[in-house]
């Protein structure tokens, strides 16, 4: 019989300058998803430590982990499990540094194989693929044939960046992501809850060979 791969899991985005119900709506979703990581984006407005921490509090409650997007100082400040940074061995060099051994520290890669091997060799605990915002169905399909060219190949865990549809991040999940992490915009959604739980239940679903 063959061995059957852990189940595709849900990695949730949080944008930087929340609206007034996303506590309550991130709250909801831990409550009716498995979910294994939040990370805590920026923008061009700098980090507000206090609401951050707040959530993080809230994730790790659930045993989810809390990342931090780019800032080790503000996750070393907080208490956050690691970083998302960008695919630069530099930035990745710092971050352990500052974070230790024991942090997991993941990459945005885009659609860049290059980028993902060299952050995968250097110590990288996962990449992230996804074609740039506004794209068309070309680099979409472009994001799902890296996927399950990585999938393939690597151990390194990899996921699946921005995904907003159930549908499309069942067919990442059966092509080899690891996780699926929706944008950070499906939370202005009236439904935002309801279409992130559509999208955990489609990719629980998935069952791959190993």
């Amino acid at each position: 019989m063959a061995e059957v791969k852990p189940r595709c899991r849900l990695y949730l985005q949080l944008p930087a300058q929340p609206p007034a119900k996303l506590e309550a709506q991130f709250a909801e979703a831990l409550a009716g998803t498995d979910a294994a990581c939040v990370l805590l984006c920026r923008d061009a407005a700098p980090v507000d430590e206090f609401h951050a921490g707040r959530l993080l509090d809230l994730a790790q409650a659930q045993g989810v982990a809390g990342l931090i997007e780019h800032d080790a100082g503000v996750a070393s400040r907080l208490g956050a499990d690691g970083i998302h940074i960008e695919p630069d061995p530099a930035a990745y060099a710092k971050a352990r540094g500052v974070l230790g051994p024991s942090a997991s520290i993941g990459a945005g890669c885009g659609l860049s194989r290059h980028d993902a091997m060299r952050l995968a060799e250097m110590g990288a605990d996962y990449v992230a693929f996804g074609a740039p915002a506004g794209s068309g169905i070309d680099a979409v399909d472009q994001c799902a044939e890296t996927i399950a060219w990585w999938a393939e190949i690597f151990v390194v865990p990899c996921v699946a960046w921005n995904i907003d549809s159930a549908d499309e991040a069942a067919r990442l999940a059966r092509l080899g992501a690891d996780f699926v992490a929706p944008s950070t915009h499906i939370w202005q959604d009236a439904g935002a809850t309801h279409l992130i739980a559509e999208i955990a239940s489609a990719i629980s679903q998935v069952r791959r060979a190993a």
